[in-house]
């Protein structure tokens, strides 16, 4: 198999191309059965060795969540408009203040 993209080079398409995979047959199977190789956690023994455990079956985790977040993207959120206009514009206050007023009246 020969990988010709970067990573950058992730588009909308291949989610949709990756999400289409899983609904196969063969792509219904893909995730149980790369859990299959997450390692079974250690209940006891040595310090070193839980930990190194523990973060195999996280990095297992992440990777298979990383996989279905790339077949299904969170939508883009819009921008939440600001309810205050800039400091620096005196018109949208209204106060008749302004920034550059050497003697301002408060």
């Amino acid at each position: 198999m020969e990988i010709l993209a970067k990573p950058t080079d992730w588009i909308p398409n291949d989610s949709d191309n990756l999400a289409a995979f899983l609904e196969t047959e063969t792509g219904k199977r893909l995730i149980p059965e790369l859990a299959k190789g997450i390692p079974m956690l250690r209940e006891g023994g040595e310090i070193n060795s839980i930990l190194i455990r523990s973060g195999e079956v996280r990095a297992w985790n992440r990777m298979i969540e990383t996989l279905l977040n790339l077949a299904h993207p969170e939508p883009a959120t819009a921008p939440t408009p600001n309810e205050y206009p800039p400091l620096e514009d005196d018109a949208a206050w209204k106060d008749g203040l302004r920034l550059d007023d050497p003697n301002p009246v408060l």
